[in-house]
């Protein structure tokens, strides 16, 4: 595989934000978000930026979506945040993007649930074992976020943690920053229920 295009950009930034930035990351750290609820595994994670906290840490990492040589036909970016107060298990999509997961080989797909709240349920395709916790994951706090940012893509809470995937967003400084902040707002907003 070749080295990502533009991450001397990616790492110059990092530098400036005082983030850690790891061109090939360890796999086996993402390997073990996976598998994602709606989100198709890529073949690689490359160029890593480390934000941590206290308590927790945040990663921002783009999915390689192509095999070997080979270059993608689209690139995006994923978001990592490992915080102790997220404990609901429920994921969510706002419209069809490239990397959405239509296979189901290793595991089950999570039931589809509606909320009872019509403006989120016309938009959002919302699944968990449960409405109620569905409800509980994505609490009015959170919906709102969601809603005031317009919001397009993925996002995946589970105990411990939450991946996110924002429409659009590409593997250039200016997408990891936005990228960054986006997960450290839906964090806060999904600890302050």
């Amino acid at each position: 595989m070749p080295p990502s295009l533009g991450s001397e950009l990616i790492a110059a930034w990092a530098a400036r934000r005082g983030l850690a930035f790891t061109a090939r990351p360890d796999e086996a750290w993402f390997r073990r978000w996976e598998p994602y609820d709606t989100i198709a595994p890529p073949s690689a994670y490359l160029s890593s930026c480390t934000w941590t906290a206290n308590p927790g840490h945040a990663v921002i990492a783009e999915p390689w979506y192509a095999d070997g040589d080979a270059e993608p036909l689209e690139r995006s970016l994923l978001g990592f945040a490992a915080h102790p107060a997220l404990q609901r298990r429920a994921s969510m999509r706002v419209g069809e993007h490239f990397l959405t997961r239509v296979a189901f080989i290793e595991s089950a797909p999570p039931p589809r649930v509606v909320l009872d709240d019509a403006l989120w349920d016309a938009h959002v395709t919302t699944f968990a074992a449960s409405p109620r916790e569905a409800a509980a994951a994505f609490h009015p706090r959170l919906r709102k976020l969601l809603a005031r940012r317009g919001f397009q893509g993925h996002l995946e809470l589970r105990s411990g943690g939450l991946v996110v995937h924002c429409a659009g967003l590409r593997p250039i400084p200016e997408h990891y920053d936005r990228l960054l902040g986006i997960v450290r707002e839906i964090v806060n907003a999904a600890v302050g229920s």
